[in-house]
């Protein structure tokens, strides 16, 4: 067997969610990758997202954010990549010590580490489903999104079909074709870990991605460095959300400060995967409108293309 799968603990169920810890055994890489898993209780045909966190954290990073698609109909998984930590809760800062170069400090070996963390993921629904009870028979593995913050923003774009200069190799390619659309939350712009004006240009899946006004790069970069991934890629579902106030660690929830960023995190999200994952009319049209954030009072905001 190239896999396993051991469930670490009982699951816990909080608003009608089951949240799961594993250890998913890759034998042909010679790995364990600890993952989360979040579902609902109820409901079959669930769509399954893949989570990449951020440098430095690990598969808890977003708990709030994934709790909510669990909540609306989604099976979450999270793993923590081996880049991290172990525990994000109660950290500050947007990387760990060592800044934008610890971040690039063996950045070939870090991104094939993370894209084989997701395809592994993508591999084992059937091993997943097996040995939580729970989920065997309701999930739809057809209907796949990915997602992730920072460090795993670039990941999750890779794995759409964005390339980047890696190594010697020019515009090099991870697309995963069985990946429907991708969320890249606070993800990078051009001149850094390989990417070009023309890395998106063949970005064909839905995406939306998301930054704020308070949101910067890892080497001092600004908000509209982060908003070139829209800027770049080709139009058609393509999305981005704009958060004031936001900086690079708003966007989680786990017990943020501003209510408001949550909120947008969660409407703007949703709606995205309710669109392209469960071919939901009417919340494309709050995209395609900006309807999704009419509550909000200007702040967040939604570009379309």
């Amino acid at each position: 067997m190239l896999f396993a799968l051991v469930v670490a603990h009982t699951a816990t169920h909080a608003a009608d969610v089951i949240v799961e810890d594993l250890t998913l055994h890759n034998g042909k890489r010679g790995k364990a990758i600890e993952c989360r898993v979040y579902f609902p209780a109820a409901g079959d045909k669930l769509p399954l997202i893949a989570f990449s966190h951020g440098f430095g954290a690990d598969r808890t990073a977003f708990t709030d954010i994934a709790h909510h698609w669990a909540a609306h109909g989604y099976v979450v998984v999270a793993p923590s990549h081996w880049d991290g930590f172990g525990k994000s809760k109660g950290k500050g800062g947007a990387l760990p010590a060592g800044g934008l170069q610890a971040l690039m400090e063996n950045a070939s070996a870090k991104i094939e580490n993370r894209v084989g963390d997701v395809a592994f993921i993508l591999d084992s629904t059937e091993q997943l489903t097996a040995q939580l009870l729970a989920l065997r028979g309701r999930m739809d593995v057809t209907r796949i999104g990915v997602g992730g913050h920072s460090l795993g923003a670039y990941t999750t774009m890779l794995i759409g079909g964005v390339t980047a200069d890696i190594g010697e190799q020019k515009a090099r390619s991870f697309k995963d074709d069985r990946v429907r659309c991708i969320l890249p939350i606070s993800g990078q712009g051009t001149g850094q870990q390989g990417l070009t004006p023309s890395s998106w240009a063949n970005l064909k899946l839905p995406m939306m991605t998301m930054t704020g006004s308070l949101d910067k790069g890892a080497g001092g970069q600004g908000p509209e460095w982060k908003q070139e991934a829209f800027k770049f890629c080709p139009a058609g579902d393509k999305y981005l959300v704009f958060i004031e106030g936001a900086n690079h660690v708003s966007f989680g929830g786990n017990g943020s400060r501003d209510a408001g960023i949550t909120d947008a995190v969660k409407r703007s999200t949703l709606a995205f995967w309710d669109a392209y994952l469960k071919d939901d009319a009417a919340a494309k049209a709050s995209l395609t409108t900006g309807s999704v954030f009419a509550a909000l009072k200007g702040k967040a905001t939604l570009q379309a293309k």
